[in-house]
């Protein structure tokens, strides 16, 4: 386990050292052996048994005393801690007690021999402990292998009574970082399996009614649109659907039936059903809610006793005019489509959702609010949100939301996310506390002496961002702010920021190894913005006589970028699961600029149907500029959806060639696979083809590689012209979320090779 120092938590810690008497207050330790001992009740209650051995671990560390452990049959001895209600208790602090705490409630109370640590019935007496630790005795824990503790002999309390409890009532930051126990309760935060059941979080109807089983024999039970069944969503309608949901969930609650919550919520698709009965509710309810609402209504009757838990989300957001949710049926609410830059009260663009909010509020007094803040395409990429977090977490939990998940799938490596988790727990505990200082405390303890060029790099970032006015997208990319808060100018400052802040902790590899992962963001929008102006001025390459060449700096922050991964444990760098190593990997691909020895640079290509016009603006010189793509499909890729397709290049003279060689696209998270197969045909007078080669995509591509390369080698004697024929896989299979959507063909560059 790390451990960093601070000057200002030194100064942070309100403890008696070696020589005060114990009349002062109650000796937890003294010169570094117990004093104390921690009484529990004779069978405890898990969260009590916890919070004991946090403790104990956590003296140990500060001061090497090893505290004992017993139950309350043992005789009452001076000075001892008592966690959880026990024969120790009085009857007074009891009854105080139960009158005041909230399931994750507490009150520590210091007596001059006793101390008494009285929790609520979920994990308040773990987050006592913690209270204790984070505020008595200057302990702090910024991740799950950062941590700072003080080298203290003897222990003093002299704080007489402590008590406090959440806003939020549920709180998650969702990512990897909460996978880590001691972590999570030292961020007093929840899980998704603390209360969900298992498979029943959320998208749960082809779980309920797999389309797989049903569609054939009974296409009625799913939604109908355009007047076609079709298997993105159910019919809510038929009393049959309904039916067999019950009886499913019956089946799997008897497996289950300690967990309380229950997901009965859409696939996570925009379909929904428009059958003539869905319609009618829809238009009686003014919002596809309607059918969803009513629907999970008649399942929470059969389950009185459960939670049945339902999306508001995109299509289904806007509340019910004449349905309520009944008292068991929890509302999650989404706000995948709003606007990061800008908190939401004071965003025009989220004015629907303020309504949205509202309106749920009216009819439900159990929302869970679901929220979104991380850039899901690029985890990595700058995404300065930070000043928008308290606000929003006070509106939220002021319209009623007292149930948190943020999406921030945090994990090592994306941006600032040891600071994020931080901030948003903390809000989560209590909306109203100086987030500022929160953020001050935390780059101190983090980065030591760097913090100061941090913060600067922060604050500066955010501030560039507001100039621009520009929208901070959750599937944004960095190009989009190359012209404003990551132009040229405002990157050179930045690294001038970042430079500062390594030398700061040169001799300090712990901090110094923060510091580089906080600088991958810099890198990876640099590196981003160059694969957008190739052989412009911030690209890859420059052109000299004639010649491209490979711009040695950004060589070296790639393998800089890379290196810094691999050296701190950086796992994904995208919500697709993009791993350090296969962008590497295709960014390398993509700096290999296919120019010298390739006759198809600048030649035309045409394609039967045209590509999509929102990638790279549908330009079919894409196709021939001498640059492959790398793992992102907004950049050198040109996609067609749910299409066969064929593309044709005229050499303009007759040529002899080696290889000809087109690479394809693989990101299911974004809808996109590889194509079924592709057929390469040349000619030399555009008249009489002959094959020279035809190669299938073999599987149902639950698992390839990000780009696959297809390579044709025969009859590529005097040729001039070359057709390739693609043929697209058109539909999801049935292993994807989306099954049966339509699914993308993204090419990048055909090359042919002399």
């Amino acid at each position: 386990m790390k451990r960093h120092s601070s000057i200002l938590l030194l100064l942070l810690i309100t403890l008696t050292i070696s020589g005060s008497c114990f009349g002062q207050g109650f000796p937890l330790t003294k010169n570094g052996t117990t004093t104390s001992r921690i009484v529990l009740a004779e069978k405890p209650r898990p969260a009590d048994l916890y919070a004991a051995e946090l403790l104990k671990n956590y003296v140990k560390k500060i001061s090497g005393a090893d505290l004992q452990v017993v139950t309350d049959k043992e005789p009452v001895i001076p000075f001892e801690i008592i966690i959880g209600y026990s024969n120790r208790t009085s009857a007074q602090e009891i009854q105080t007690s139960k009158i005041k705490l909230a399931p994750d409630g507490f009150m520590i109370k210091v007596e001059a021999e006793k101390i008494f640590i009285l929790g609520g019935e979920h994990n308040g007496s773990i987050y006592a402990v913690v209270e204790l630790l984070e505020k008595e005795l200057g302990c702090r824990k910024y991740s799950p292998d950062t941590e700072y503790i003080p080298s203290v002999q003897s222990i003093i309390l002299k704080t007489k009574l402590i008590s406090d409890q959440p806003k939020a009532l549920f709180r998650i930051v969702n990512g990897h970082f909460c996978k880590d126990e001691t972590y999570k309760a030292w961020q007093r935060l929840d899980d998704i399996e603390d209360v969900f059941a298992d498979g029943y979080y959320v998208h749960t109807f082809n779980r309920l009614i797999p389309w797989e089983k049903y569609f054939q024999s009974n296409p009625e039970y799913f939604a109908l649109m355009n007047g076609k069944r079709i298997i993105d969503q159910l019919c809510l309608s038929n009393p049959k659907v309904l039916k067999l949901a019950i009886a499913k969930l019956k089946v799997e609650m008897a497996a289950q039936p300690h967990k309380n919550l229950w997901s009965v919520s859409q696939n996570d698709n925009f379909s929904y059903c428009q059958c003539p009965q869905c319609s009618k509710i829809i238009a009686e309810e003014g919002s596809p809610a309607g059918p969803i609402i009513r629907f999970v209504n008649k399942i929470a009757e059969q389950f009185p006793d459960k939670t049945i838990s339902t999306l508001a989300y995109q299509y289904s957001r806007q509340a019910p005019k004449l349905t309520k949710p009944r008292e068991n049926v929890q509302i999650m609410l989404c706000t995948i489509e709003l606007n990061r830059s800008k908190s939401i009260e004071s965003d025009p663009g989220s004015a629907q959702f303020l309504k949205d909010i509202i309106d749920w509020g009216k009819i439900s007094n159990h929302i869970y609010l679901w929220d979104y803040t991380v850039n899901f395409s690029n985890h990595i990429s700058p995404f300065p949100n930070l000043h928008v977090l308290q606000p929003n977490i006070q509106f939220f939990i002021k319209n009623g939301a007292l149930e948190h998940f943020q999406q921030s799938n945090t994990d090592k490596g994306h941006e600032f996310s040891e600071l994020k988790n931080y901030l948003i727990a903390r809000l989560l505990w209590n909306p109203d506390a100086d987030a500022d200082s929160i953020v001050n405390e935390f780059l101190n303890g983090y980065y030591g002496a760097a913090a100061p060029f941090i913060r600067d790099y922060i604050d500066l970032l955010e501030s560039e961002y507001k100039k621009s006015g520009q929208v901070l997208d959750i599937y944004g990319s960095p190009v989009w702010n190359a012209d404003a808060a990551l132009s040229a100018e405002n990157m050179a400052i930045y690294n001038f920021l970042f430079n500062k802040a390594e030398k700061a902790v040169s001799t300090h590899d712990e901090a110094l190894q923060h510091v580089k992962v906080a600088r991958l963001p810099i890198q990876f929008a640099a590196m981003e913005i160059g694969k957008n102006d190739m052989f412009g001025v911030r690209g890859w390459y420059q052109e000299a006589q004639g010649k491209y060449h490979l711009r040695q700096p950004m060589k070296d922050m790639l393998e800089a970028f890379y290196l810094t991964c691999k050296n701190n444990g950086v796992r994904t760098l995208s919500e697709a699961g993009l791993s350090p190593d296969d962008y590497y990997k295709s960014t390398l691909r993509f700096i290999n600029v296919q120019v010298e020895n390739n006759k198809a640079f600048h030649k035309k290509v045409e394609s039967t149907p045209l590509p999509s016009p929102k990638y790279s603006k549908g330009d079919m010189s894409t196709l021939s500029n001498g640059v492959q793509g790398a793992n992102d499909y907004k950049v050198h890729w040109l996609g067609w959806e749910a299409l066969d397709f064929q593309l044709s290049l005229d050499l303009e003279e007759l040529t002899t060639a080696t290889s000809i060689h087109m690479g394809t696209l693989y990101d299911p998270k974004s809808w996109i696979l590889h194509p079924q197969s592709v057929k390469c045909e040349v000619s030399a007078n555009g008249k009489d083809w002959k094959e020279s080669g035809f190669i299938t995509v073999d599987g149902d591509q639950k698992k390839e590689e990000v780009t696959r390369t297809f390579n044709f080698t025969e009859n590529l004697t005097n040729i001039r012209y070359i057709r390739l024929t693609v043929k697209g896989t058109k539909a999801l299979p049935s292993w994807h979320p989306s099954a049966g959507g339509d699914s993308w063909v993204f090419v990048d560059e055909i090359v042919v090779e002399k």
